[in-house]
């Protein structure tokens, strides 16, 4: 009997030892997180500078964008280590105003192939079409610039017709 209990304890031992040095490793949750693609900015203009960014991605694979629908390549970004990526990428000038996508390319943690995108207003300052923007003047001068013109050339106008009307009584015409 004394022989069991000590065959007993030994086993008991063993589990508890294997139980605490198998302990449960850190591993990445499953399933795992679905990539994701963002912009900083929804609302640019043609020329203009957004953040594309995401996270979840295949860490040390490569994110392609594209602009959609014309199919502009506007560059690519390598994933980090945490699967994250950001990358500044500038709107063309060439790009008509509307609602675009911002598509992200790439590999999510399995390995599989992920096409994510994103909406985008690209703002114009032209309707109908040609030409520059109208903004208020021609030369594209402040408001009150042009106020104070006026009013110094009104001015100028009541200086010069006071005078005249003084002449015409002072010489009794």
């Amino acid at each position: 009997m004394k022989k069991l209990s000590t065959v007993s304890m030994s086993a008991l031992m063993i589990l508890l030892l294997v139980g605490l040095v198998a302990a449960p490793a850190s591993a990445q949750q499953y399933p795992p997180k679905k990539p994701t693609c963002g912009v900083s900015d929804t609302s640019i203009s043609p020329g203009d500078q957004v953040t594309v960014s995401g996270k979840h991605w295949q860490p040390g694979s490569t994110v392609t964008f594209t602009l959609q629908p014309e199919g502009i390549n506007l560059g690519s970004a390598t994933v980090g280590q945490n699967g994250k990526f950001s990358a500044v990428v500038t709107i063309p000038d060439s790009v008509q105003p509307g609602a675009h996508r911002i598509v992200c390319s790439g590999i999510d943690r399995r390995g599989d192939p992920v096409v994510l995108a994103t909406t985008v207003q690209i703002l114009g300052g032209v309707v109908g079409g040609g030409g520059a923007a109208f903004t208020g003047t021609v030369l594209n001068v402040p408001l009150w610039m042009v106020l104070i013109a006026g009013l110094f050339a009104a001015g100028v106008v009541l200086v010069m017709l006071a005078r005249r009307r003084r002449r015409s009584v002072g010489t009794g015409s």
